[in-house]
């Protein structure tokens, strides 16, 4: 894949989480301050969570050397929301 800042090639890969599940959630929920970051909706999680290693393995992020950025593309695997 190349980069879509430099063009340069990316090198496959994926991220580790250690502890709790990444996810998405729109810009307004992710611009949420204090304890209203308690409770988000439309939170959207990505990656194969194991409980045993308290860990998720997310695959297709992809690395760029030349600025230092990690891209990915990613399956939704939950929606958590509304």
């Amino acid at each position: 894949m190349l980069c879509p800042i430099c063009g340069a090639q990316m090198e496959e890969g994926g991220l580790i989480i250690d502890g709790v599940a990444p996810g998405w959630v729109p810009m307004e929920e992710f611009k949420k301050k204090g304890a209203a970051r308690l409770l988000y909706t439309g939170l959207r999680t990505i990656g194969k969570t194991n409980i045993l290693l308290s860990q998720t393995r997310v695959p297709n992020a992809f690395f760029c050397k030349n600025c230092n950025k990690i891209v990915g593309i990613f399956d939704v695997t939950n929606r958590i929301d509304e």
